[in-house]
């Protein structure tokens, strides 16, 4: 008799397959989710109460929900992978993102010669990923900081997590340095993105952890022509 696995095999997937599973995913899910702000606008627009608690509650659920599919479509969807994708695009979304999520605070000052690059398919989703995987560390809420100085040679980036008791795994250097494998769970999933980004373009990140309350995650994006 056949012995039954008690898990499933590791396989290897086709990073563009992912990018279309979640791109189904959220596309599904940004209707009905759109239908209930849509309801919202409608509700206030008859003369309901807008500051009551409820509905209150109904509209900052339904917005930070929009914003979590949009950020999500960008990071692990077909969309973010595309050339037409703008640095702009991604500092929104993360600002959206992270607005919903009170304990941390985005710092990304706005560039117009970055804004105006245009950078590697996968470059920008690659740095999105890694945006989230550092506030993944902020286990008590903090400050993510994203920096970059482009050059005619690539866009590097720095992106800084400030905050106390952070989360860092031990396996995180090796793995967004193409050197280990992490255990993945929901709160891995971006990190292990930017190593497979990271190794399909050929873009080196290095993690490092000047204090016990600072990490720092660096990398260099790829970019097809510079001004």
């Amino acid at each position: 008799m056949d012995t039954i696995p008690t898990s499933l095999p590791a396989v290897t997937v086709d990073l563009a397959f992912l990018h279309l599973v979640v791109s189904q995913v959220c596309h599904d899910l940004v209707s009905p989710i759109g239908a209930v702000n849509n309801g919202v606008e409608l509700i206030e627009e008859l003369g309901a109460n807008p500051d009551s608690e409820a509905f209150s509650l109904i509209a900052q659920s339904g917005q930070a929900a929009a914003a979590k599919l949009q950020c999500f479509r960008l990071a692990w969807g077909r969309a973010g992978s595309s050339s037409d994708t703008r640095l702009a695009d991604v500092r929104q979304v993360l600002i959206d993102y992270f607005a919903g999520e009170t304990r941390v605070d985005l710092q990304w000052t706005a560039d117009p010669i970055a804004d105006g690059l245009d950078y590697a398919p996968g470059a920008l989703q690659l740095l999105l990923n890694a945006v989230l995987a550092i506030a993944q560390t902020l286990t008590r809420g903090g400050r993510v900081t994203v920096t970059l100085e482009p050059t005619d040679s690539g866009a590097p980036f720095l992106v800084e997590a400030a905050g106390q008791n952070l989360r860092v795994p031990e396996t995180l250097p090796d793995l967004l340095a193409g050197r280990g494998r992490l255990t993945l769970d929901h709160r891995s999933v971006a990190a292990c993105f930017a190593s497979i980004l990271g190794r399909a373009l050929g873009v080196p990140l290095t993690v490092t952890q000047s204090s016990p309350d600072v990490v720092k995650l660096a990398g260099r994006l790829p970019i097809l022509s510079f001004p």
